[in-house]
């Protein structure tokens, strides 16, 4: 029993701390009942013991109520605290990060004027005729293709070796004609014939040099036989031109080999029918002229333009070895394309189709309606030095700016100097729109790299 009481005791006091005051003032009140009705038992000593302090005063009670109103009250305020500094930890990281991260885009709408053409121009391959004047230029490629054909037995024949050559006119400024078959000969009495007629330009003054004007031709022996193949690196000395003995042109008109002499052959040789030859080449040339009109547009220099069907392709049959235990057929295709520098082209049509042009730089945007067409009487034209060209069809003529000046001058800087570059560049451009991001930055990145240009005509050509 006095077990009993003890442990009764011991709890309510190890208790009182975690309970509401009105449960401590009943908690000491059943104590004190209940160790009163000990005492009234007979159980002295125990009350002795353990004493019941009468308190009636609620003073320790309210000091614990303050207690835990403070801490409460110190709680909120670390809180508050707390999330302020949360708050300007994220907004510091978000400058930062916009500071890093931020990019900017410029959209540009320069000047432009659509002109309507329907004119023909004289335009020459001469770099010393005077800047009012087109130039053109001529990119050559050559490739040749080889394939093997199914035999039908064996026949003899004759052959006549063919290879290249190129003609030199050192006599004068004046060009020379040479008729088809024209006779070239060798210092050993070999004669080869050109293939087709052909104009030998003059002599050439450039910048005080004078250079003889020359023509690459094709060339067949005069007879059969492997004695005319003739390699290019054991070609020694020129060409004379028998036509011209007893004249002053025979010393200054020669002629040098510029491919190899092949196909001269007398004899047995294998043969496939006329359909397998005819088929053959047909493929072949197919697809060297493909893949010359690729290549063509693919190694253009990106300062230059050519327009749709500027271009002549010429193919020919190159025999192979004869004597082979196969029937190989060769063909070999040259591309020969007209093309225009991009800048003097767009300046030579401001000057002739826009009135009091003040010699801006420009740029021209072609579309599919317009056609640049090459006139000449001759079916090489890219060997004249002279030709004419008709540019038909609307076209839009567009100024260029300074895109380096344009952002050296508004990195790091704010958004409103957008009106200063304006009319800095009124000549040149008409509107420009500027988009940074992130949204609530309203200054331009510190790096060019990082401000993209978007021009509203040009880029949307592309």
């Amino acid at each position: 029993m006095a077990n009993k009481i003890i442990q009764d005791i011991y709890i309510v006091k190890k208790s009182i701390r975690n309970i509401k005051k009105s449960d401590v003032r009943d908690g000491f009140y059943s104590q004190k009942k209940h160790a009163t009705s000990h005492k009234e038992s007979g159980n002295d000593d125990l009350v002795d013991k353990f004493p019941i302090e009468e308190n009636n005063d609620d003073t320790n009670d309210i000091s614990d109520e303050d207690n835990f109103e403070d801490k409460r009250h110190v709680t909120k305020d670390s809180l508050f605290f707390l999330w302020i500094i949360c708050i300007v930890s994220i907004a510091t990281l978000l400058f930062l990060l916009s500071s890093v991260f931020s990019t900017a885009t410029l959209t540009i709408t320069p000047r432009s004027e659509i002109v309507t053409l329907n004119d023909t121009y004289n335009i020459t391959s001469d770099k010393t005729v005077g800047s009012s004047t087109l130039h053109f230029e001529v990119m050559t490629i050559q490739k040749d293709l080889s394939r093997s054909l199914e035999t039908d037995g064996e026949e003899y024949i004759e052959r006549k070796a063919t290879g290249k050559a190129v003609i030199y006119n050192n006599s004068g400024p004046s060009n020379q004609r040479l008729i088809n078959n024209t006779r070239l000969e060798t210092k050993d009495g070999l004669v080869y014939r050109i293939r087709e007629s052909v104009d030998v330009p003059g002599v050439k003054t450039i910048k005080g040099v004078k250079t003889p004007g020359s023509v690459e031709v094709e060339i067949i022996a005069d007879a059969t036989g492997d004695k005319y193949n003739m390699k290019l690196s054991d070609f020694k000395g020129d060409f004379t031109i028998p036509g011209f003995k007893g004249t002053t042109k025979y010393t200054t008109f020669y002629a040098r080999l510029s491919a190899d002499a092949v196909g001269g052959y007398v004899g047995n040789v294998k043969k496939v029918s006329d359909e397998k030859l005819e088929a053959g080449k047909t493929e072949l040339d197919e697809t060297l002229k493909a893949d010359l009109i690729k290549e063509v547009y693919s190694k253009k220099p990106e300062q230059y333009i050519l327009f749709k069907d500027n271009y002549y392709i010429k193919c020919n049959e190159l025999t192979s070895d004869l004597a082979s235990n196969e029937y190989k057929i060769s063909q070999g295709c040259s591309i020969n394309a007209i093309i225009f520098n991009k800048e003097e082209l767009a300046t030579f049509i401001a000057r002739n189709k826009i009135k009091d042009f003040d010699n801006s730089k420009v740029d021209i945007m072609w579309n599919d309606n317009n056609t640049v067409s090459l006139l000449s009487n001759t079916e090489k034209p890219y060997n004249e030095t002279s030709l004419k060209v008709r540019f038909a069809g609307p076209a839009e003529i567009v100024w260029s700016y300074d895109i380096s000046g344009i952002l050296s001058s508004i990195v790091s800087q704010d958004k409103s100097i957008i009106g200063s570059v304006i009319e800095a560049n009124k000549n040149s451009l008409v509107e420009i729109q500027a988009t940074i991001k992130p949204m609530w930055k309203n200054t331009f990145p510190k790096s060019e790299k990082k401000i993209k240009i978007l021009d509203t005509i040009r880029d949307s050509v592309k």
